[in-house]
């Protein structure tokens, strides 16, 4: 796959996954995923830097300006990269059946072809710990 695809396909899952899920991302991690999100679609930083007292604009826009002239295919690689480093972290501290038992993510499962199939072009096919299980999560079957 190329990296336009692979960079699609990553924002897509990152897109779907719930925002008060189970499983949380440390903000300097939100950041970055948003700084190299804008770079990668857009290039450099191309706004005014907002009032300081518009905190989380001014921290986005801080970490986007931050990339400065970064070439948006690295910008895009290193999102990729940051995205599969956060799956990796997330399949080590978390267990995986009680974050997909969680009813915050249940608007997934019947997106799991298409959730595959994403994770497939970034090279990943099962999760850790899971390879070629099936497990029942709210009544629905899923091959990890």
């Amino acid at each position: 796959m190329g990296l336009d695809e692979q960079f699609e396909a990553a924002v897509w899952i990152i897109q779907a996954l719930p925002k008060d899920g189970p499983i949380k991302t440390t903000i300097n991690d939100q950041l970055m995923m948003y700084a190299l999100f804008k770079q990668g679609t857009i290039g450099k930083c191309n706004t005014e830097q907002p009032y300081f007292y518009k905190i989380e604009e001014r921290l986005k826009w801080n970490s986007w300006n931050e990339l400065g002239d970064m070439e948006k295919d690295e910008a895009k690689a290193r999102y990729v990269e940051k995205m599969l480093q956060l799956c990796d972290k997330a399949e080590k501290e978390h267990d995986m059946m009680n974050f997909l038992n969680d009813p915050s993510v249940a608007h997934l499962l019947p997106k799991q072809d298409e959730i595959r199939s994403r994770f497939a072009t970034l090279g990943r096919t099962t999760v850790k710990g899971y390879e070629g299980k099936t497990v029942s999560v709210n009544g629905v079957s899923i091959s990890l």
